[in-house]
């Protein structure tokens, strides 16, 4: 029993002496020391990463690879992208045409009228006529204020009327 009881009083002075000489150690490093730590930390990030002509033969490599539906596949989601930009284009441009000329307007108008059901150009004539606020042109004079005056359309249903019944006015 006694050896017993001598151990684990020798492992209770070697932590003591453990703990009093890490307390003490405090190690301060030079700049260039701290430069060569980062500099090897690095190179270990570094090492499994590929440089860029590396990358680029990888991405030849891998599009040699593809097969024939791959293509296909990568051609007919290009086409689709492409579309959906034009068909977003000529959006745009309808709406412009209309009269609208602020840029936030036209995009609003095109994103809202684009979620309809149905003819773009029929449904844009049905919104604008039930938002009329968008067709009032804001101008600006050199004064800096604003005004607003009414911008009606050819294709507004008054005006056809009053142009069939009155030929030599002109409006």
């Amino acid at each position: 029993m006694e050896d017993k009881n001598q151990e684990v009083e020798t492992e209770t002075t070697t932590t003591e002496e453990v703990e009093t000489n890490s307390e003490e150690v405090v190690k301060k490093f030079t700049q260039e020391e701290v430069n060569n730590i980062v500099k090897e930390r690095l190179a270990k990030a570094q090492k499994g990463i590929p440089s860029k002509e590396e990358l680029t033969k990888y991405n030849e490599w891998k599009e040699s690879q593809k097969t024939q539906e791959d293509k296909y596949n990568d051609l007919i989601k290009e086409n689709g992208e492409k579309e959906a930009s034009i068909s977003n284009l000529k959006m745009e441009n309808m709406v412009l045409k209309s009269g609208i000329t602020d840029d936030d307007e036209v995009e609003f108008i095109v994103y809202k009228v684009g979620k309809m059901d149905g003819d773009f150009a029929e449904n844009l004539k049905e919104y604008l006529a039930n938002n009329p606020k968008y067709l009032q042109k804001k101008e600006t004079k050199a004064t800096g204020v604003e005004t607003k005056a009414n911008n009606i359309t050819k294709d507004d249903g008054v005006m056809a009327i009053l142009k069939a019944k009155h030929p030599d006015i002109e409006f």
